[in-house]
Formats: C-alpha cells, sequence, structure tokens
C-alpha cells in the first residue's frame, strides 16, 4: 500500500509539472487510443483529478499508461526503422513481445500482492507505466545507436 501511495504522490506531482506544456499529439493519440474526447484526456491528467477517491487515480494511471505505450510504440518504430537486416528487426521484434509479456507477468505478480483488492488495478497501471518508462529509454538508445554494436 506504501508503494502506491508513493507512487500516486509521484505521478500526481510529475503531473502537476507537466501541465503547462501538453503535448497535443499525445493528448490526441490517447484520446483516440482510449475512445476518449481530447478534453477529458486533458482533464484526467490535471493534478487536482489525482487526489481523493480511487476512480480518479485509476484514470490518470490509465492515461500515463496509455501515452507511455503511445510513446513507446514510437520509439520501437524507430529503432525497429534503423536496422538494415531483416534477422536483426525480426529479433528485435520477438524481444519486444518478450519484453510486453514479461511486463504483463510482473505487473501482475505485483498487483497481486497487494493487501487491498481494489488498488491492485492501480498498482498494476503504475507497475507498467514505470516499467515502460525504462523500455522507452532502452529503445531510444537502440533508435539512436550508430553502431552495429549496438
Amino acid at each position: 500500500m506504501k508503494t502506491v501511495l508513493l507512487l500516486i504522490a509521484l505521478l500526481c506531482a510529475t503531473l502537476a509539472r507537466a501541465e503547462a506544456p501538453v503535448n497535443q499529439w499525445l493528448v490526441a493519440a490517447v484520446a483516440k487510443e482510449m475512445g476518449k474526447p481530447a478534453s477529458e484526456i486533458r482533464k484526467s491528467v490535471a493534478a487536482k483529478t489525482c487526489e481523493g477517491r480511487i476512480n480518479p487515480i485509476e484514470e490518470c494511471m490509465s492515461v500515463k499508461l496509455a501515452a507511455g505505450e503511445i510513446r513507446m510504440r514510437s520509439q520501437y518504430a524507430r529503432a525497429h526503422k534503423r536496422l538494415p537486416d531483416a534477422r536483426d528487426r525480426d529479433r528485435l521484434a520477438r524481444a519486444q513481445q518478450a519484453w510486453i509479456i514479461f511486463r504483463g507477468a510482473s505487473c501482475d505478480y505485483e498487483a497481486g500482492t497487494m493487501e487491498d483488492g481494489r488498488s491492485s488495478s492501480v498498482e498494476e497501471s503504475a507497475c507498467k507505466s514505470s516499467m515502460t518508462e525504462a523500455r522507452i529509454t532502452t529503445l531510444r538508445a537502440y533508435a539512436e545507436c550508430g553502431s552495429d554494436d549496438c
């Protein structure tokens, strides 16, 4: 439970800092992916909606995860495009699929260890968001690598 509260506090602080320069493309992409209007997505990531009941927190975490997924797919596409050899592109595709399965299993385990069943979806989304951010960094490094040793 402490982990969930810490993640929620960090998320709200991050969203509060990131509120001013809203990436309109990302908001539109998240809205499309979630099947919601962009105005609702903008409201969801406002820091004040992360406070209070579980439902707004779940909504914030869902939006954050959807945004991370979109950014991850973008970095994956860049890394995939950079590879000239079909065999390397296939290996990257298999690695990405395996990573997605690993992330799901790992976060399912973490969420299952929560005492409060209601907060497990928040914990799972927070876990997936955190792991996705790390994967974005890895994929970005692959995409920006200028040598064959990457």
